[in-house]
């Protein structure tokens, strides 16, 4: 992930490099014997640099909303600041950094484990539509759990999806959890209830509750995930989006917090996603952090957002 905005950002830190080379130039000669040569960033300087990454973070699916915010971080970090003529791109750089930073927002496994400790049992809701691995997102947080001696109740509250149903059974057989299933068509928040009832009979610590998605996120789907939430009252709601999607990424997301809410987001396929601008935009538009991101199929595969790992191999050689 991330590796086309990785090269997109080097060319264009290169090309604002030989513009700063070529101020240099031009200052060099009306400063010599004046000590250290220096120069005072001004808002033009601000906007040439924005203007320098904003076309690779275009091309990479960040969002609009999130390159205001990168240009108005980048104005507080560098308009003004005195540089070194010889340092000036390591300065230009951390600037950056900083402005990428900013819009992305993670969470430590640790402390979503200790969240999840605080009552018992504790429900988690899964929104998303269809395709983009909800349900295979939903079978790595339960291994997460299980690992941590978490016992687990899954609720196949997709009733809608052709094969959901056995496909969530397969999960929870591998896994050795149990799973609390209807027929299709029936009621999600029936089926979600019962298996909160099941977690309570056997002292499980955890329910996930899978449901179903649509292409169009139509009001019937909106509708019935409401239903849901308002009668069993999850404690945690997560968006799971795919990170090859784009912006349709983003947009999902917000449409799903407008009229549902949610408290994280999970990207799958991110192992498979070269860009990674809509993983840097999800967290800015939807104010929520990332918990995970998914790198394959495996059980195993999923990985925390660490913002400072991220923002330095953007920049590494």
């Amino acid at each position: 992930m991330f590796d086309f905005l990785k090269k997109k950002l080097k060319e264009s830190i290169d090309v604002i490099q030989s513009t700063f080379s070529a101020k240099e130039k031009e200052e060099e000669a009306g400063k010599q014997n004046k000590g250290i040569l220096s120069h005072k960033i001004t808002e033009k300087d601000v906007d040439e640099v924005y203007g320098g990454i904003k076309q690779a973070l275009l091309e990479n699916n960040v969002a609009l909303s999130v390159l205001d915010a990168i240009h108005s971080d980048l104005k507080k970090d560098l308009l003004g600041k005195d540089v070194s003529m010889l340092g000036y791109k390591k300065d230009i750089e951390n600037a950056i950094k900083s402005a990428l930073s900013s819009v992305l927002m993670g969470y430590p496994e640790e402390k979503f484990l200790q969240e999840v400790r605080q009552r018992k049992p504790y429900k988690i809701m899964f929104i998303g539509v269809n395709g983009v691995g909800k349900t295979t997102t939903i079978a790595k947080i339960a291994n997460l759990f299980l690992k941590n001696n978490l016992k687990v109740v899954v609720a196949a509250s997709d009733t809608f999806r052709a094969a959901s149903i056995e496909q969530l059974e397969i999960h929870c057989k591998n896994l050795g959890v149990d799973l609390i299933k209807h027929k299709y068509g029936a009621d999600p928040a029936a089926v979600a209830f019962d298996a909160v009832k099941h977690a309570v009979n056997t002292g499980a610590d955890v329910v996930l509750i899978d449901t179903a998605g649509r292409s169009d996120l139509n009001k019937d789907l909106l509708d019935e995930l409401k239903k849901v939430k308002r009668v069993n009252k999850p404690d945690m709601t997560i968006f799971v989006g795919d990170a090859l999607t784009g912006n349709d990424l983003v947009k999902q997301a917000e449409i799903f917090n407008k009229e549902i809410g949610i408290d994280y987001s999970i990207v799958s396929k991110a192992d498979v996603d070269k860009k990674g601008g809509a993983v840097l935009s999800l967290a800015y538009v939807t104010k929520r952090p990332i918990l995970f991101l998914g790198t394959g199929q495996g059980y195993d595969d999923l990985v925390s957002l660490n913002v400072d790992k991220t923002v330095d191999f953007l920049f590494s050689s």
